[in-house]
């Protein structure tokens, strides 16, 4: 009987012989390819030869072979020590959008047999992160990822770290061996030490590498529009780029632990919390003026994550009148030992006071970033959506 996964869920895999099989229900008009990476711990490739695809089936180490267009056969016990994870991957010229019936794959061997079924209307993609394999204190489990990047192979390659040549536009699946050689003209590559959530909705599960995470670190930022000039903070150019005066932007979090406990950490009431007490949770400062080039930071005791069973990150306009959409406001989460997350406020213009930007949350131990990036009328509002269910009064700084 298999075992359906979902979308962020890892699973522990008994035997080291597999067999990943692909199914896409699609037309034949629609050019569509599937391909396997093997990584380094850092995420990125090592070499030109740690692609597999049509072109290249099989892996030099026997670890991966592509048996057939939609089949790869996988013999964890070949991976070379150096390599830790095997990203599968999809790459749909005409976009996921084609695959009206979706795509789904199935994973399986000796006692082992899991499933996913992904969705492919909607979604403009062209490539796609279906699924990795990979190696912790050795042991291999199964990650669903089901990630996907707008402009094909291109910047799938350079999510992996990959040098490609002659601009991003230019790549394509057939064409990634070679475009991993470094050339004259090839653009500088992505460090895949950071990861953006670019659609509302879009999520991603971190695993502990070490007893806890470690002091987890939210912090809220922006650029300037029209380029050059210093930085005003992240409603600095708010009112048609002028100085800051009057906008007072505010990082915090609505929280709920795994016994009940709920609160609040904002610099409105000066709730500024605590990382080494209960709520575990410190906000360093209130910016009042958008000139501290830090930003806004958020601090998370990862020690005491266990305890922890939702975090709601938000900012909130305490002065001034919002216009989000002139902003580049985003927020990155740092954890040790793991990749970068930015989510960037992507808003068109909501006139809205109250943005809730990212929701933390406790599944299993691992920690679960989802970008939410919704906008409300204020605190009350947002905490009605969201279900915290405090009591409200007006309050100030």
């Amino acid at each position: 009987m298999s075992n359906p996964l979902v979308a962020g869920q890892n699973a522990k895999l008994s035997t080291s012989q597999l067999t990943l099989q692909f199914n896409v229900d699609h037309a034949s008009s629609i050019d569509l390819d599937a391909s396997a990476i093997l990584l380094a711990k850092t995420g990125k490739v090592s070499s030109d030869v740690d692609f597999v695809f049509f072109n290249q089936p099989r892996h030099a180490s026997g670890a991966v072979s592509q048996e057939d267009g939609s089949t790869f056969s996988v013999d964890l016990s070949k991976v070379p020590p150096h390599l830790e994870r095997i990203a599968f991957v999809l790459t749909v010229e005409q976009g996921l959008s084609a695959l009206a019936g979706g795509y789904s794959f199935r994973l399986f061997g000796a006692g082992d047999d899991f499933t996913f079924d992904g969705q492919g209307a909607g979604r403009p993609e062209k490539s796609l992160i279906v699924c990795e394999l990979y190696r912790r204190n050795d042991e291999w489990k199964v990650k669903v990822v089901d990630q996907g990047f707008a402009g094909g192979m291109a910047p799938l390659a350079e999510h992996f770290g990959v040098e490609v040549e002659g601009g991003a536009g230019q790549a394509t699946p057939r064409e990634t061996p070679s475009a991993a050689k470094p050339g004259p003209e090839a653009k500088k590559s992505i460090n895949l030490s950071k990861i953006t959530l670019d659609k509302k909705g879009d999520t991603i599960s971190l695993e502990k590498t070490s007893s806890s995470f470690g002091k987890i670190h939210v912090n809220l930022n922006w650029n300037p529009g029209g380029g050059g000039g210093a930085k005003k903070g992240l409603l600095g150019s708010l009112l048609g780029g002028g100085k800051s005066g009057g906008i007072d932007l505010d990082l915090g979090c609505m929280y709920e632990f795994r016994d009940g406990t709920k609160g609040i950490v904002q610099a409105l009431g000066r709730h500024f919390g605590s990382l080494d007490s209960a709520p575990y949770i410190f906000l360093d400062g209130d910016d009042r003026t958008g000139a501290v080039n830090a930003g806004e930071n958020l601090y998370i005791n990862g020690k005491h994550w266990s305890d922890v069973k939702r975090v709601m990150i938000f900012a909130f306009i305490y002065e001034g009148v919002p216009n989000w959409a002139q902003t580049d406001g985003r927020v990155v989460i740092k954890t040790p030992d793991q990749p970068e997350i930015e989510i960037r406020m992507d808003a068109s213009g909501s006139q809205q006071n109250f943005c809730v930007i990212a929701m933390l949350e406790n599944r299993d131990g691992a920690l679960h970033i989802s970008k939410e990036v919704n906008y409300f009328a204020g605190h009350q509002v947002a905490d009605k959506q969201y279900g915290f269910g405090f009591r409200w009064k007006a309050g100030r700084k």
